[in-house]
């Protein structure tokens, strides 16, 4: 028999163990990927109003549908008007949109990611 400082290596159950702690990960990965696609295009589409000319000049109701109708377009159906919320306040015009996620894992486990952007428009 060989000494114990001989012997150096993975066992088959060690490897096993890795290879599934690894795929699980690789599962929520791809389950959650999508959603940190979605965020970003919803903050880009912040920082497209933003960027309008005289957007801060337009009423609520203008700046929301201008977010909803490009959110449509981008394929982003979880957010609504109601998680849009536009507060103005002297000539600034702050636009919040805070919103949840929830993506099915296995069973009874699932994962919740919350996500809130805001942007300032300023009338010039």
């Amino acid at each position: 028999m060989q000494s114990l400082q001989k012997q150096k290596g993975l066992t088959a159950i060690s490897i096993l163990v890795i290879l599934i702690v690894a795929g699980f990960l690789v599962y929520v990965g791809i389950k959650i990927t999508p959603v940190y696609i979605d965020h970003y295009a919803i903050k880009s589409t912040l920082q497209t109003v933003k960027n309008e000319p005289l957007a801060a000049r337009k009423s609520k109701r203008d700046i929301r549908d201008m977010i909803t109708k490009r959110l449509y377009i981008n394929n982003i159906r979880h957010v609504n008007r109601d998680h849009i919320k536009i507060e103005r306040a002297g000539k600034t015009t702050k636009i919040n949109i805070a919103y949840e996620e929830r993506r099915h894992i296995a069973f009874n486990l699932a994962v919740v990611m919350t996500f809130a952007e805001s942007v300032e428009l300023s009338a010039n």
